[in-house]
């Protein structure tokens, strides 16, 4: 008799397929159009306190400034000084709607840290005003207040700034226009609000150029009056 042919068992095959993990695409980041303007944003900080914190070394000193959404780094060379730095702006693109809705929600935040030390927190709002003035046409305009820096929701010192607000010149500038500088430097006396034209160079600048001459002070159309920081 033939041998019966055992009949082979055959092995089931896996379904399952090996994990993988797909990481996420992170979204591209915006490409902005090339007719989105251009705005400089310049601060400087004219006096500064902080209570039971000796700020005696210029270079553990750092103020974190937001403004419509973009963020300055002060160090000591633009903290308790008078005068506008060359070259020290901070240049964005950014659409003037959004921008004036972000300086109207948000204002100012500081931060002021002292060696790696966060010592002071401060939060201003901006004057409806102002912020209605960022549009395509604006001029320039500096603004200038004082601000409490709190800690735990206490008083810990302020701060006294001067800020200046202008969209780049070029394709934005309507034809026959020139540049409305801003003068780089203020009285040493205190000042409270500014907001007003600068006064017009008479030649269009491409980039706008920072500032008016020294000996052309007697132009500004800014008032000055004294005020003293929060205590």
């Amino acid at each position: 008799m033939g041998k019966k042919g055992k009949k082979g068992k055959k092995g089931k095959k896996s379904v399952l397929k090996p994990i993988t993990t797909v990481e996420p695409e992170i979204p591209p980041e915006p490409v902005l159009a090339k007719n989105v303007p251009y705005f400089s944003f310049d601060l400087i900080i004219t006096r500064l306190e902080v209570k039971a914190v000796a700020l005696t070394d210029p270079r553990k000193l750092l103020v974190k400034v937001g403004f419509g959404g973009k963020d300055l780094s002060l160090t000591a060379s633009r903290t308790n000084v008078s005068e506008f730095k060359p070259n020290a702006s901070l240049i964005f693109q950014a659409e003037p709607p959004n921008l004036s809705q972000k300086v109207e929600e948000n204002g100012m935040n500081f931060e002021v840290i002292y060696d790696d030390q966060l010592v002071g927190l401060g939060k201003l709002s901006l004057p409806k005003k102002l912020s209605e003035r960022i549009k395509l046409d604006m001029k320039a305009f500096s603004y200038t207040s004082t601000c409490t820096l709190e800690m735990a929701g206490k008083p810990v010192g302020g701060l006294e700034f001067l800020c200046k607000l202008s969209i780049r010149c070029g394709d934005y500038a309507r034809e026959g226009e020139t540049c409305a500088n801003l003068d780089r430097n203020i009285s040493p006396k205190d000042i409270v609000f500014v907001v007003g034209k600068s006064q017009a160079n008479t030649s269009c600048c491409d980039p706008c150029q920072d500032a008016l001459a020294i000996d052309a002070r007697k132009h500004k159309d800014y008032s000055i009056q004294t005020n003293s920081i929060p205590k």
